[in-house]
């Protein structure tokens, strides 16, 4: 007997935005896991011929009959519209598909209307039809209409399933009084000990501080700085992500930085990447297993809000034509083709508005971001092709930017690279500093008062430099090299150490003068006597720049002022800006230069306070 495909289609209004709703049905993982639907074991992916790349996926239907699938590539515009297809290699079904599709309505809410197809191979997969694949389909409504009963303010949120697993209350009762001896803000506190006895178990088993920054309404840096002390109190554990650039993706989880291979690979990519310290290398934390057991259960691999960044993905097969709508409120867009990595920039100056992909590769090198951009595949097989963010950075803690806090520095000294391991970093502000004059100061002042002396000027540095989202890497001599995610902190530090060295005169014996110089860019991060340390061009021209220092001024390459937050703090009467060149020692060329000096007489805000 013959069974044809079954179609069902479900629709329903509900007193949400667009956008709420989209965050809560896209969601397939925390979706899947509240309407009871089973875990899932994914392949990676594999490609056959000319067809579309696919995950092979295993699981249990009701925890009992086993059943194995392809699963193609979802297919979404964010915030309109999205559909999943798989394909059945064992079980009693054969196909299985299902879109959701979101429409405004006139009173700002929003209608759902999901369609769902299936096509059963025998009686049982037709019974199973009605006894589970339909009711799972309606209980994706119900998730809805609890997110709506809840009260929920913020989709992190959603409604939740109970724990699964064993929460010792009172150890972390007693782990929360340990963090409480830290500083940080008691308030964190609370809100730390709330999350991790309340929160579903993936919430607790996959914590990103970007996203709990979010949820708390808190400050990065601020929440960053109660999870790395929760870390060392025993609450959490700590691991290193990486991530593909590409789909944005998990490829492999280390617990230490001594784990990391200099490479890696993405299959769903199908590339090769250096483990870049600032893009590639993701900070997450998890619940400590002595706190709670909780396990990150996967139901879906190629959501839309597994990847974030793309804003629509769609399958193109041969010979056809799709349809791409633009987001205006987005910047720095791309087109991509998944697996072959071909991209075209998205460029509002351009005037076209079509794109061709063959064999050869795109017909263009940009398109218009004005309108709808049509692209058409005349090359020889299906492809995937991805609307995407190219800067996504934002949304995570990379290496480079939690290597970069003195926090972590002071709490976890022994993470370090593996000896003679070397990572890349895209993007880092080194920042040096000198004592001007210390062989006079102790001849001035005897070995033991200017030894001090010299010691308490470190601690003043530090203040300020950590302060700052900074950390610093070594002292040499009297000297300091110090690292910063963001060269906007950098400078902040610097111009604070100058604003506030003369109320540290104060207290000396004799006055000290400091000279500093920083610069950005390229670095390579390396374990040096079992300490993360830096080395490389950007290095070298950060020493050599501060050199130039005359003593009370900052120095800085020309392309720091260049970049707008930096132009924005240096914007102040009281600052005096001199532009110049230099010839380096070891560098070739001449440097553009500016030295950043206080006006005479000047008082900052935080010189008063």
């Amino acid at each position: 007997m013959k069974f044809k495909t079954k179609t069902y289609v479900l629709e329903k209004e509900i007193v949400l935005d667009r956008k709420t709703a989209w965050q809560l049905l896209a969601d397939n993982n925390r979706m899947n896991l509240y309407i009871g639907l089973f875990p899932v074991t994914f392949s990676p992916a594999k490609q056959d011929g000319t067809e579309i790349f696919y995950r092979e996926a295993y699981a249990k239907a009701l925890g009992l009959v086993p059943i194995k699938w392809q699963e193609f590539p979802f297919q979404w515009q964010k915030y309109d519209s999205y559909t999943v297809e798989r394909r059945y290699l064992s079980g009693p079904l054969k196909q299985y598909s299902m879109k959701a599709e979101l429409f405004d309505t006139a009173d700002n809410g929003t209608r759902i209307k999901l369609t769902a197809s299936f096509w059963p191979l025998n009686p049982i997969g037709y019974a199973g039809v009605l006894i589970s694949g339909i009711p799972a389909v309606k209980k994706m409504m119900t998730y809805l209409d609890d997110y709506l009963q809840s009260g929920a303010e913020k989709i992190s949120e959603a409604p939740q399933k109970p724990s699964k697993g064993k929460i010792n209350l009172p150890e972390l009762e007693r782990m929360s009084a340990l963090l409480a001896k830290s500083p940080v803000d008691e308030k964190f506190v609370e809100l730390l000990h709330r999350y991790l006895a309340e929160r579903d178990d993936r919430d607790v088993a996959q914590i990103e501080p970007v996203q709990l920054a979010h949820h708390w309404g808190a400050d990065l840096d601020e929440t960053l700085r109660v999870l790395l002390y929760a870390t060392k109190a025993g609450m959490l554990n700590l691991s290193w992500n990486v991530i593909c650039p590409n789909c944005r993706v998990s490829k492999v989880e280390h617990n230490s930085l001594s784990q990391l291979e200099e490479q890696f690979h993405c299959d769903l990519c199908g590339v090769n990447y250096d483990a870049d310290f600032d893009q590639f290398v993701e900070l997450n934390f998890s619940v400590h297993e002595a706190v709670r057991t909780a396990y990150a259960e996967v139901y879906c691999i190629g959501g839309p809000t597994i990847t974030p960044h793309v804003q629509a993905q769609q399958i193109i097969e041969s010979g056809k034509t799709k349809s791409f709508m633009i987001p205006q409120s987005e910047k720095a867009l791309r087109f991509r083709v998944i697996q072959a990595n071909d991209r075209v920039v998205v460029d509002r100056n351009v005037e076209s508005n079509e794109l061709v992909y063959s064999d050869l590769g795109w017909s263009h090198d940009s398109v218009s971001g004005l309108s709808d951009v049509s692209v058409t595949n005349t090359s020889s097989a299906d492809i995937v092709v991805a609307l995407e963010n190219s800067d996504w950075t934002a949304q995570t803690v990379t290496a480079a930017k939690v290597t970069a806090m003195q926090e972590f520095r002071d709490l976890f000294s022994s993470e370090v690279l593996s000896p003679g391991q070397k990572i890349d970093i895209g993007h880092v502000t080194i920042l040096f500093t000198d004592l001007k004059g210390s062989t006079m100061l102790y001849e001035t002042v005897g070995d033991s008062s200017a030894y001090g002396q010299v010691r308490n000027h470190f601690e003043f540095l530090t203040q300020h430099i950590a302060g700052n989202s900074g950390s610093i890497v070594k002292t040499i001599g009297d000297a300091v090299m110090a690292v910063f995610h963001k060269p906007e902190d950098a400078l902040r530090a610097a111009l604070a150490i100058q604003e506030n060295l003369a109320a540290f005169n104060q207290t000396a014996k004799e006055e000290i003068v400091l000279r500093l110089g920083l610069y950005s860019g390229a670095a390579i991060a390396v374990n040096s006597n079992d300490r993360l340390d830096y080395f490389g061009r950007t290095v070298n021209i950060a020493a050599r720049i501060q050199g130039q220092g005359e003593g009370g001024d900052i120095v800085i390459s020309r392309d720091v002022l260049d970049q707008p937050m930096s132009a924005s703090l240096l914007a102040r009467d009281e600052l005096e800006l001199e532009e110049f060149s230099a010839v380096l020692k070891g560098i070739d060329g001449a440097v553009d230069l500016v030295r950043v000096r206080l006006r005479e007489g000047s008082v900052t805000e935080e010189q008063v306070v």
